[in-house]
């Protein structure tokens, strides 16, 4: 199914001068943003009018690509370049009379810091931290044992946990926690680890923007970033350089990875070295 305005605009974008290769992957990427608009977003659903569109529509997918998808930042800055320059066109053109990505900003990928991916030593002292909040430390905790957000946030993550082997430290912070949690797990009839405070019977699972809230709030308590990629990316770089000898069938199978995620992850970390 095309997307509003295919025509005209990838018409302007010929007169632009764009390679054919270029042109097609706006097509892609616009194609797939409306597709999922049809989708998943009640508001176009109801009224499928380009128009209409607002920044938060533009930021639920975006955000959708981090975390159900798991792009890669150059991903990210992409599509959202292709979505701006869509909407740009089409204000000019008076079709419509906002800019709904003109406040959203790129991701800018940070080299780890060998201090930085050091912090998964500190774990038995952060989760002892009381002055961190719970879902700060689970988060730790999990990005310590190399769950990416995308995959702790989904509902049913807690039957993964309960196969992992913990060590002691970690198994009496998680008794800690399920005296915070079991309240609200009843309230919100699921057995989920991150659920929000109030009652949500269609969606009790937190968002990553909710839980971005309680990390943002310790992160003046902690040396090291707290974002949840970031974490999860500097546990990845602090196993590898701890076990270089290991084979890479050992390394992916202890890191949930693909061979082609453990060459990223390689790269990422002889970088952070240089």
């Amino acid at each position: 199914m095309n997307y509003p305005y295919q025509q005209r605009f990838e018409k302007y974008l010929t007169r632009q001068m764009l390679a054919a290769s270029t042109i097609s992957s706006y097509q892609q990427d616009l194609n797939d943003f409306f597709n999922y608009l049809r989708h998943f977003n009640f508001n176009y659903q109801e009224k499928p009018a380009v128009h209409l569109l607002q920044e938060s529509d533009i930021r639920e997918y975006l955000t959708m690509l981090l975390v159900k998808r798991s792009v890669k930042y150059s991903t990210y800055n992409k599509v959202l370049s292709h979505l701006t320059r869509y909407f740009e066109y089409l204000f000019h053109e008076n079709l419509v009379q906002v800019l709904p990505p003109l406040f959203l900003h790129g991701k800018k990928e940070l080299k780890p810091t060998i201090a930085a991916l050091d912090w998964p030593e500190k774990l038995e002292d952060l989760l002892a931290d009381n002055g961190l909040s719970l879902y700060t430390r689970l988060t730790l905790l999990l990005c310590a044992h190399f769950y990416p957000v995308s995959e702790f946030l989904q509902p049913g993550f807690y039957t993964v946990l309960k196969k992992e082997t913990l060590t002691s430290a970690e198994r009496h912070f998680m008794l800690t926690f399920q005296t915070f949690i079991q309240p609200l797990q009843e309230k919100q009839k699921t057995a989920d680890l991150f659920l929000k405070q109030r009652f949500d019977p269609i969606a009790p699972q937190l968002t990553l923007s909710a839980l971005h809230k309680y990390l943002k709030g310790d992160a003046p308590k902690c040396p090291f970033p707290l974002g949840p990629q970031k974490l999860y990316q500097n546990a990845i770089c602090h196993y590898l350089k701890h076990h270089q000898q290991v084979t890479d069938q050992a390394i992916m199978t202890s890191l949930h990875l693909t061979p082609m995620s453990l060459n990223y992850y390689r790269q990422l970390y002889w970088r952070s070295k240089n």
